[in-house]
Parts: C-alpha cells; sequence; structure tokens
C-alpha cells in the first residue's frame, strides 16, 4: 500500500539547502519534518568566534549510552562547519564533569550550564534534551520506525543568557538514532544558516 507524506530533505554539502518534497515513502533513513520553532538572541554576534562545549545528553528515559554519545558527536560536527564557531574537545568535557563529580541526570539549568562551562573554557554550552522517541501505529509494517523530538539550547556562560533554543523533530525508519539524529539537524538547521558555513 502507498503511503505519501510530506517529507522534507536535509541536503548538507558546502552549503545547506532545506527544501520540501511530496513524496511516496518507501523506507528512508531520515525524514524530516521542516518548521520546527527556534529563537535566536540578539547578544548572540555570529560575527564573532565562539567556543562551544556539548553537554551530555538530557532525557530519553529509552536511549542508550551510545546513541547519546553519537548524538553528541554529530552535534560536534554541525557546530564546527559554522564559520565562527569552534568547539571544546569531548575528553576536557569528560573530565571536567568527572572532576566536578557532576550527576547528569536531567536537563541542567542556565546557571550551572555556564558555570561548567567556564571551567571547560568554553564562552558559550549547548544542551541537547531528548523529548520524546516513540512509533508511529500508522507504520505497524516497519518495526523500526520512529519518531523523534529534541530541544537544543546554547547558553553563554558569562551571563547565563540563553542565545539559542530550538526544537527538532524527525522521522526514520532506520530505528531511533537515525530519527534523534534527524532530529538534531533539524534543530541546528538555522544556525548553521544565519551562521554561515565553512
Amino acid at each position: 500500500m502507498n503511503k505519501t507524506i510530506l517529507c522534507a530533505i536535509f541536503i548538507n554539502a558546502l552549503t545547506i539547502f532545506p527544501c520540501v518534497i511530496l513524496m511516496t515513502c518507501a523506507p528512508t533513513p531520515a525524514l524530516l519534518k521542516t518548521m520546527q520553532p527556534y529563537s535566536i538572541s540578539p547578544q548572540f554576534d555570529l560575527s564573532r568566534t565562539w567556543r562551544i562545549a556539548v553537554l551530555p545528553v538530557a532525557g530519553g528515559a529509552n536511549s542508550d549510552t551510545g546513541t547519546n554519545q553519537r548524538l553528541v558527536e554529530h552535534a560536534e560536527m554541525q557546530l564546527m562547519k559554522v564559520v565562527n564557531l569552534s568547539v571544546v574537545d569531548r575528553s576536557t568535557v569528560a573530565a571536567i564533569l568527572k572532576e566536578q563529580e557532576f550527576s547528569y541526570s536531567g536537563v541542567v539549568d542556565p546557571q550551572t550550564a555556564a558555570r561548567l562551562g567556564k571551567l571547560m573554557g568554553a564562552s558559550a554550552v549547548m544542551t541537547i534534551r531528548i523529548n520524546q522517541v516513540k512509533h508511529d501505529p500508522f507504520f505497524s509494517d516497519s518495526p523500526e520506525q520512529r519518531d523523534a523530538s529534541l530541544t537544543v539550547r546554547i547558553i553563554n556562560v558569562e551571563t547565563g543568557e540563553l542565545f539559542y533554543s530550538a526544537q527538532g523533530e524527525g522521522s526514520s525508519f532506520y530505528g531511533a538514532e537515525s530519527a534523534l539524529t534527524a532530529a538534531l539537524d533539524v534543530a541546528l538547521l538555522p544556525l548553521l544558516q544565519q551562521g554561515g558555513v565553512k
């Protein structure tokens, strides 16, 4: 049976061109939903250099450590594409969290994120919170299908001010990790578009 839905394709090469097409959905790696809410503070001057530390993923009661780690790695790769953004090395982030005996059991508040970011030598920190991962019963013949949503925030370590906030949603017929990666790409897309890619 043919199932037609509105799909967004995230094309990421030297430039970013989001496009929306109507297609018949055979299983594809990731189907992205567009028009996600986001906000960028006017204080987040993307013409200057920012060093960002990506904190471990929070939320997602059923998500595994490997998936969360790969989401952090994917976020770092996406941030590094933006012209004036650099990323704090993951081993530095892990060492500071261990040194501070920081238990990452939930979404970190802006003040705590700012304090951790300063210790990591960052000018801003990014948090990723998984909101939901679920199977759509409409796709009963595709047991690996998942819909995922997450929230990304970037916080200024000096002031605790929220620089960037975005929600992303993604779907995949290849499991939760693929759907979460798609959701992360959607959440970060406005930042890549406004910051310019290398």
